[in-house]
């Protein structure tokens, strides 16, 4: 009879500590992925799973309170309240454009967890030029893509352009193009790999 009750209270407190709520303290750092250096200002903020695991079947759910603001040496420190049966992963963003990498960083409920590190992948930026040289096409499009969204020009296009889009910075890319002629019934496709550096950019002249 003792042995079952022992079991049975062990079997309770194990049970317990998987699925801890209540005041959850996360202090660390945001730094930047590649460099290992701080990101100043950078937002944090808390995202729960619906399982009992980040790794199972469950959602990622939507943000729990914040945006939390890191210090000039992005550093932060503050307390959320962790609910029974759900785990938690915090996420950062910078004022520049830093984006939050791996899955964000795991937390103990109901815990001090202290000394975090939140990685962040640093932004870049590509400047696009476009020169359109004689002879021009009369009747066509351009299609440049490769970056978040495309661009396209109806051409002849009358003047030059010249744009910047946001990639991610230490990440080999690629910028494609694709310059249809309706009149010679041709296409002429194109593309430049490049790699920017943190907070970055670099420049893809298309000549045609």
């Amino acid at each position: 009879m003792r042995q079952f009750v022992f079991f049975s209270f062990s079997t309770a407190l194990l049970l317990s500590s998987c699925a801890k709520e209540g005041p959850t303290l996360v202090a660390g750092l945001v730094v930047d992925k590649d460099t290992g250096q701080p990101v100043p200002q950078a937002e944090v903020q808390v995202h729960a799973f619906s399982s009992g695991s980040s790794g199972g079947g469950g959602g990622y759910g939507p943000a729990l309170g914040g945006p939390y603001l890191a210090d000039a040496q992005g550093q932060f420190s503050f307390s959320f309240e962790a609910s029974k049966g759900k785990s938690y992963r915090l996420d950062a963003y910078g004022p520049l454009g830093h984006f939050s990498v791996d899955q964000g960083v795991e937390v103990d409920n109901g815990q001090a967890n202290r000394n975090l590190r939140i990685p962040v992948q640093a932004p870049g930026w590509v400047r696009v030029r476009i020169i359109d040289e004689p002879p021009t096409i009369g009747e066509g499009v351009l299609i440049v893509a490769g970056y978040v969204n495309s661009d396209t020009y109806s051409l002849p296009l009358g003047r030059d352009e010249t744009y910047v889009r946001y990639m991610g910075a230490h990440i080999p890319s690629r910028v494609f193009w694709t310059i249809k002629d309706y009149v010679q019934k041709t296409v002429v496709e194109g593309h430049q790999d490049l790699t920017i550096p943190s907070l970055d950019t670099v420049t893809v002249t298309i000549r045609f």
